[in-house]
């Protein structure tokens, strides 16, 4: 009943975008959106790095716009060069973004077509703005919309039995779609059987915050834990015992006291996660045991994708 209810809705807020019922903003400034049609477990953050670090290199100015999923603050949030927010002020991808990227500025908005107007008055010119997790949020019109797929994730049912938040016919609103994390169109089933979109696969390349751990226990929080365990059986990397939060999780004390069991229990010392988790570890926790986290890159060698991304802008 609860799942039909969500159906119900989503094809009815998608419907009333289609005809024009519900306004779309089209900005000044070009828009590329990346998403996916699931509740993460796609690798966004990486290919949102990805992508800014492509933009830099090419002398482009990047704004990023984020919800700011499970962030502290309230309203508009702006991320900019020198900014000094807490991963709990604005949320664990924008914290790991501006982590990674801090000369880009983030605007946190959960309202997009708002932030985006906000923006455009600003005295600094921006050649694209970079829309996370945007496959959903129709209120924007995008240049090019990106899809991101991770075909081992379950395609089968819409949340709350499986992974979809959208039905898998939503796919056709996609310029382009990208398969990561090793996954492939063969791989899903009730795919919709033509899709004329141009498909691309990406390469990720994964190294350890620390060579010297080999190991100890993990642990983490995303939408994909399976490909996680993989990662560190690549990585050659003994995991003595393997704990999987829910996703975004917030390492409360009680959460961080449960690891800590597990530590003493295996009578252990280090351990692994992501990095998206690694910077919501409180710092006494990081500095007490040896922790290592292993940073995920993402690369695509098809060159047509790259003539995609330049025609958009």
């Amino acid at each position: 009943m609860i799942r039909f209810i969500y159906q119900s809705i989503i094809q009815l807020r998608n419907f009333l975008y289609d005809i024009k019922i519900l306004n779309i903003y089209k900005s000044s400034i070009p828009v590329i959106s990346v998403g996916n049609l699931t509740v993460g477990g796609t690798g966004k953050t990486p290919f949102v790095l990805f992508l800014i670090n492509y933009f830099l290199k090419n002398n482009l100015t990047p704004l990023v716009i984020s919800r700011g999923y499970g962030r502290a603050s309230k309203g508009q949030v702006e991320v900019f060069s020198g900014s000094d927010y807490s991963v709990q002020d604005i949320g664990d991808e924008p914290y790991l973004i501006n982590k990674n990227f801090p000369e880009v500025d983030i605007i946190i908005n959960h309202k997009r077509a708002e932030a985006i107007q906000w923006a455009e008055k600003l005295q600094k010119k921006y050649d694209v703005i970079l829309l996370d997790d945007g496959y959903q949020h129709r209120s924007v019109f995008r240049n090019l919309n990106i899809l991101l797929i991770n075909s081992r994730q379950n395609h089968d049912y819409l949340l709350p039995k499986g992974d979809l938040r959208e039905p898998m016919s939503s796919i056709g609103r996609a310029d382009c779609i990208v398969f990561t994390k090793g996954s492939s169109v063969s791989k899903i089933k009730n795919i919709p059987s033509k899709i004329n979109q141009p498909q691309y696969t990406t390469k990720e390349t994964f190294s350890k915050s620390n060579s010297e751990c080999d190991t100890g226990i993990a642990f983490c929080g995303i939408g994909d834990s399976t490909s996680f365990k993989k990662t560190l059986d690549k990585l050659s990397i003994g995991v003595v015992e393997n704990l999987c939060f829910k996703d975004h999780e917030h390492y409360s004390p009680a959460i961080i006291k449960k690891i800590e069991k597990v530590l003493k229990k295996t009578n252990q010392t280090a351990f692994f996660t992501t990095e998206k988790d690694w910077v919501k570890l409180p710092q006494d926790f990081i500095e007490k045991y040896d922790g290592c986290y292993i940073k995920m890159e993402i690369s695509i060698k098809d060159e047509s994708f790259y003539t995609l991304i330049n025609k958009s802008i």
